[in-house]
C-alpha cells in the first residue's frame, strides 16, 4: 500500500446520528464505519472512541486500510502521520472483545465491544472477508478479519525470513558434501577409544572375552592378560587398544560421543565444519557382542566461515537448528545453541585446506595425528598460533599435551611456566637440553613441565619413566620432590604406593553426573586413579602422624603394610585427638566467656541499679527488664529456646568482640523473650523467636538502654578529660 496516497485521503468526522446514539450503546467502546475506496480495491474502516464522542469530540481514533493482500492502520489522535502495522488483536489499547464473568453459566464469556454503524456497512465488511468466514463464526465479521490478518502476518513473516534465508543459502551453496574418507576416519580413528573387551569368568583363571571392535569371541587365560574393569589393555584377538569391561558391571547401554571437525577451503579462507559422532553399544544378557548390537552415526551441526582481512581472522558462524521458532530446522546464524568447541580435528587435508591462509604453518595437523582421540578447542588454536607462532615448534616436537594446554589456555599459577616471548625452545620451556628431551619422551603437560623445572632448580636429574611414575602418583607435588616429608628415595616411595594401591578404592559408583561426563571424556586408567587416591591419603596420614607425635623415622610407621587399614585406624585416633582439643578449647572459651560476663555485670552495675530478688537491671518499660547471662551455657540455651544462632556467639563474647544481653518480661524473668547484641557502643541486633523483629514496646526499651549506655560512656570520657586537665 502507498502510505502517502492513503494519508492524503480526507479524515472523516462523526455524524450527528452517531453522536446521538452514544448514550444507548451501553458496554460498547467503539463505533466503526466502513466504505470502499481506490476503485473498490481497499476497504476503509474508521474507528471512533465512544468516550470521546460522549465528550463532544467528533474526530476518529484511528482508521485501518485493508486490501485483499495487506492492511495498515493510521493513528488519528496525533497531528503528524503515524502508521501502525499491528493487527487488531495485537494493537496497544485496542480490542474487539472483552471477557466478562457470567454468574449464571459460571464462566467467562466473550462480548463484542465494537458497534458497526449500519447493516449496510456490516454487509460490506462481511462480503469483503467472505473467503475467511466460517458458518459457525460467533463474532461476525471480526472472526473473519482476524483470520485475514493472521494470514497477512504469516506472509509478512515468510517474506522477511526468505530475505534472510536466501542470503544464508547463497553462503551455503558452494559447500560440498564431506568426503567418505572423513566419515571413515571419524568412526575408525576419532572414535577408536570406543572399543571394549567385555569379559566374564566362566571358571577359575579362564574368562570368555568379546571384542566390540573385531566382534570376535573366545576363551582367554587370565594369566596371559590382565582383566580388570575399566582398565586399559589390548584385545587378544585383533590387537587394538581396548577398555576392559566386566560383563556383570556393564550398564544397559554404553554411549560414547565426540565432536569432530573438517576444514574445507574457500576463496577467502576456509570453513571449519563440526560434526557430531556417536556410538552406542547395547547390552543383551543372553547374546554375544556383535555388530548388530552397535549403532553409530554422524551429522553436521555447525559451520564457521573464516577469512583473514589484513591478516586478522574474521569468523562468520552458522548452526543447523530451528530457524527463529518457525518449526523448520535448517542452517541459520549461530546463536550459541550447540556446544561443539571441543573437538577432534581431521588432519588429512589440512595443508591443502588452509594453504593460502596464515594457518598454513600452524602444524595443527601434526597435533591431531599425534592425538587422534583427544578433544580440545582446536578452533582456539587459530588465535593461539597467530599470537604465539612458536606453537608450530611445540607441535612438531611431539609435545602434544603442552600444545593442548596452550591452545585450551589452561595455564594457571600452580603449573609450569612457559615464556611465550622466549627466542629459543629452551627459553620458552625454561629447561636445559637434557630435560627438554625428557619432556619430549613422556609427552609432558604443564604439570610435568613444572616438576621438571623444580627438579632442574634443585639439581635433581629424573629419568623419563621416573618422572612419569612420580606424576601418575603424586601429581605436581613439588614439595615431596624437594625431599619435604620424604625419608626414602623417590623410586622406593613410588614403588610402595604402586604396590599398596593395587586394590585401593577409586569410587566406582561415582553417580550419573560422572557417567554422563565420561561420554565426552575418556576415563583415566583406574590404576592411575588408585595410585593418586592412595598418594593423597598417604600424605594426609603423615600429617596425622605428626600431630599424634608418631616416630616417622620408623619405616613400619612411615610406609606401613596394609596401608588402608592403618590409614583408617589412624584417622580414628586423629579424630579423637581433635575432639579432645576441641573440648579443651570449648572449656577455655566457656571460662573466658564467664569471666567476661562477670566483668560486664560489674560494669553494668555502675550504670544501673540492681532489682531486688532477681538478677536483672532496673531498666523498665512496659514491663520489660534486662538480664546479663552468667555463662556460655545460658547463651546456648537462649539460642535453642528462641531458635536463633546466638549459641554460636560464645567465642565472640569470650574474646571481648561483642556482648550479649537477654530482654525478659518482668513477670517471667527466667523465660527467654528477646536477645540483644551490643557492640561498639551501639545495639547491633535484637531478635526474638525464629529471628523475628522487635515489637514497638521492645524497640522503645532497647532505645532507652542504648541511650543510657552511650550517655554513661560519654560521662566517663568527660571525667577522664577533666582529671587529665587537673
Amino acid at each position: 500500500m502507498k502510505k502517502r496516497k492513503l494519508s492524503a485521503i480526507e479524515r472523516e468526522n462523526a455524524s450527528e446520528d452517531m453522536i446521538e446514539i452514544v448514550g444507548r450503546l451501553e458496554g460498547m467502546r467503539y463505533i466503526v464505519t466502513a466504505r470502499m475506496i481506490e476503485d473498490n480495491r481497499i476497504l476503509l474502516l474508521t474507528f471512533y472512541d465512544i468516550l470521546d464522542l460522549a465528550k463532544g469530540k467528533e474526530g476518529a481514533a484511528f482508521r485501518t486500510f485493508l486490501s485483499h493482500e495487506d492492511y495498515i492502520t493510521q493513528d488519528l489522535r496525533v497531528e503528524k502521520v503515524k502508521w501502525l502495522t499491528a493487527s487488531f488483536c495485537m494493537m496497544d489499547g485496542f480490542s474487539a472483545f472483552e471477557s466478562t464473568w457470567s454468574e449464571e453459566k459460571n464462566r467467562f464469556e466473550r462480548k463484542g465491544v465494537i458497534f458497526i454503524r449500519s447493516n449496510e456497512e456490516l454487509e460490506l465488511i462481511t462480503t469483503f472477508f467472505k473467503e475467511y468466514s466460517k458458518p459457525d463464526d460467533k463474532s461476525v465479521p471480526w472472526d473473519a478479519v482476524y483470520r485475514f490478518q493472521e494470514k497477512v502476518k504469516a506472509v509478512r513473516l515468510a517474506t522477511r525470513h526468505k530475505k534472510e534465508t536466501d542470503l544464508i543459502d547463497a553462503v551455503m551453496e558452494p559447500v560440498k558434501p564431506e568426503p567418505e574418507e572423513f566419515r571413515s576416519w571419524a568412526f575408525d580413528s576419532a572414535m577408536s577409544f570406543s572399543r571394549y573387551l567385555i569379559y566374564q569368568e566362566i571358571e577359575k583363571g579362564i574368562a570368555q572375552c568379546e571384542c566390540t571392535h573385531c566382534g570376535k569371541t573366545g576363551l582367554v587365560n587370565r594369566k596371559d592378560i590382565r582383566l580388570r574393569n575399566n582398565e586399559k589393555s589390548v584385545c587378544p584377538f585383533c590387537g587394538s587398544k581396548v577398555t576392559i569391561k566386566a560383563k556383570g558391571k556393564l550398564p544397559y547401554r554404553i554411549t560414547d560421543e565426540r565432536w569432530v571437525a573438517y576444514v574445507d577451503s574457500t576463496n577467502e579462507g576456509f570453513i571449519w565444519r563440526y560434526f557430531h559422532v556417536y556410538r552406542e553399544i547395547h547390552k543383551y544378557p543372553e547374546q554375544t557382542i556383535g555388530h548388530n548390537r552397535i549403532s553409530q552415526g554422524i551429522k553436521e551441526y555447525a559451520r564457521q566461515f573464516y577469512s583473514f582481512p589484513n591478516g586478522k581472522p574474521k569468523c562468520d558462524p552458522y548452526e543447523y537448528a530451528e530457524f527463529k521458532q518457525s518449526g523448520k530446522t535448517r542452517w541459520c546464524h549461530d546463536e550459541g545453541k550447540i556446544a561443539c568447541a571441543e573437538c577432534i580435528l581431521y588432519p588429512e587435508n589440512l595443508p591443502q585446506a588452509w594453504e593460502h591462509t596464515p594457518m598454513k604453518y600452524s602444524a595443527l595437523e601434526t597435533l591431531s595425528k599425534n592425538m587422534p582421540t583427544v578433544s580440545l578447542r582446536y578452533e582456539r588454536g587459530i588465535q593461539s598460533f597467530l599470537k604465539f607462532p612458536e606453537l608450530e615448534w611445540i607441535c612438531k616436537m611431539g609435545l602434544n599435551q603442552l600444545a593442548k594446554g596452550i591452545i585450551n589456555d589452561m595455564y594457571h599459577g600452580a603449573t609450569g611456566k612457559i615464556d611465550l616471548k622466549g627466542g629459543t625452545i629452551y627459553k620458552i620451556l625454561g629447561l636445559n637440553k637434557v630435560n627438554t628431551k625428557i619432556l619430549q619422551a613422556i609427552d609432558g603437560n604443564y604439570d610435568e613441565l613444572r616438576l621438571l623445572q623444580a627438579a632442574q632448580t634443585i639439581g635433581l636429574q629424573l629419568k623419563p619413566a621416573q618422572l612419569k611414575e612420580y606424576y601418575e602418583t603424586f601429581g605436581y607435588n613439588t614439595d615431596l620432590l624437594k625431599r619435604a616429608n620424604r625419608k626414602v628415595s623417590l623410586h622406593k616411595l613410588v614403588k610402595y604406593i604402586g604396590k599398596e594401591s593395587e586394590r585401593y578404592p577409586i569410587g566406582e559408583n561415582a553417580g550419573c553426573g560422572k557417567y554422563a561426563y565420561m561420554r565426552y571424556r575418556e576415563r583415566e586408567d583406574p590404576r592411575v586413579e588408585r595410585k593418586r587416591n592412595m598418594a593423597g591419603d598417604w600424605l594426609e596420614y603423615l600429617r596425622w602422624c605428626k600431630e599424634l607425635k608418631y616416630d616417622l623415622d620408623n619405616m613400619f610407621i612411615y610406609m606401613p603394610t596394609n596401608f588402608k587399614k592403618v590409614h583408617d585406624r589412624t584417622a580414628k585416633e586423629y579424630q579423637a585427638l581433635q575432639d579432645k582439643r576441641a573440648a579443651v578449647e570449648r572449656k577455655r572459651q566457656e571460662t573466658l566467656a564467664r569471666k567476661r560476663m562477670e566483668q560486664t555485670q560489674k560494669a553494668m552495675e555502675e550504670i544501673f541499679k540492681k532489682n531486688q530478688g532477681m538478677d536483672a537491671f532496673s531498666i523498665k518499660g512496659n514491663g520489660l527488664i534486662l538480664v546479663v547471662p552468667k555463662n556460655g551455657d545460658e547463651i546456648k540455651a537462649e539460642g535453642e529456646a528462641l531458635h536463633h544462632c546466638v549459641g554460636g556467639y560464645v567465642s565472640r563474647v569470650a574474646s571481648g568482640e561483642t556482648n550479649i544481653f537477654f530482654v525478659r518480661k518482668a513477670e517471667t524473668p527466667g523465660k527467654p523473650y528477646f536477645t540483644l547484641e551490643y557492640r561498639d557502643n551501639r545495639v547491633i541486633q535484637c531478635r526474638g523467636l525464629h529471628n523475628c523483629d522487635m515489637p514497638p514496646d521492645v524497640k522503645a526499651f532497647v532505645k532507652v538502654f542504648e541511650k543510657k549506655m552511650q550517655d554513661s560512656i560519654q560521662g566517663r570520657n568527660k571525667t577522664r578529660k577533666h582529671r587529665r586537665a587537673g
